[in-house]
């Protein structure tokens, strides 16, 4: 079974561009993130889906000194690029990320995916406060750290029936909203992943100090542990009060 991990990411963000292409530790935030797909077992691919404008073609080179894969599409109609970009790649499962969520660890992808394969689901995703579509009681991860497993045939689906523009820009929402088309299940933090359950917190990039956050907690975890889990970068946030403030009120 093949199973290609796709992230979405451009250079173009009107509220920190360029994010991707910031520096932690010697190398771009994207770097950063591959490395840490690279390490889960069940990812046999990963593809950067990003935009046909000039700036990303920054992006495409990082893919091509890594030896991951690249498809260039819409800047806007990010479900188009997905859906694009996963058929250009023919997996068998699909793996769904966001660029600007460098935490999100090998550990959490192979749980997600064994709990998407363990429940026969079309569309699975650990829950977040940034998928509004979960139950409401559901015990939430952070916002920064999602991975979104799905079977092909769903994403082509969404990109050939969705007609709402939130759709077009949120890749996966019209799954969301369609509980009666689609089986999709939601994977809490509960168990060995209760130390996740910080459903008012936000890891993911989308301002300078957010940034300075997650360089922080790498500068902390990194050199003891290049691979370091979800459960030492929380610890490490948790032990430096003095980043609270970087986290801000851009949960989204």
């Amino acid at each position: 079974m093949k199973t290609t991990a796709v992230i979405a990411v451009r250079t173009g963000s009107s509220r920190l561009p360029d994010k991707a292409l910031m520096q932690i530790m010697g190398k771009s935030m994207i770097e950063r993130m591959i490395e840490r797909i690279q390490r889960a077992p069940s990812i046999d691919e990963i593809l950067i889906a990003t935009t046909d404008l000039p700036g990303d073609d920054r992006l495409e080179a990082i893919s091509r000194e890594l030896g991951v894969g690249c498809y260039r599409g819409s800047v806007d109609d990010v479900l188009d690029r997905i859906a694009k970009a996963v058929a250009q790649a023919r997996p068998d499962r699909v793996v769904e990320m966001l660029g600007d969520n460098p935490l999100v660890h090998a550990d959490l992808i192979e749980d997600v995916i064994a709990f998407y394969d363990d429940g026969g689901f079309d569309y699975a995703l650990n829950v977040t406060h940034g998928y509004p579509y979960a139950p409401p009681d559901a015990a939430k991860f952070p916002v920064g750290v999602r991975v979104e497993v799905f079977q092909p045939e769903v994403i082509a689906r969404c990109a050939a029936e969705a007609t709402d523009p939130y759709n077009h820009e949120h890749s996966t929402s019209y799954i969301g909203q369609h509980p009666e088309l689609f089986k999709a299940g939601y994977f809490e933090a509960t168990g060995a992943w209760a130390p996740l359950h910080r459903p008012d917190q936000t890891f993911a990039v989308n301002y300078r100090e957010n940034f300075d956050l997650v360089d922080a907690i790498f500068k902390a975890c990194y050199p003891e542990d290049s691979n370091f889990p979800l459960t030492a970068a929380v610890a490490a946030y948790d032990s430096m009060p003095e980043l609270a403030p970087l986290m801000g009120d851009s949960l989204s």
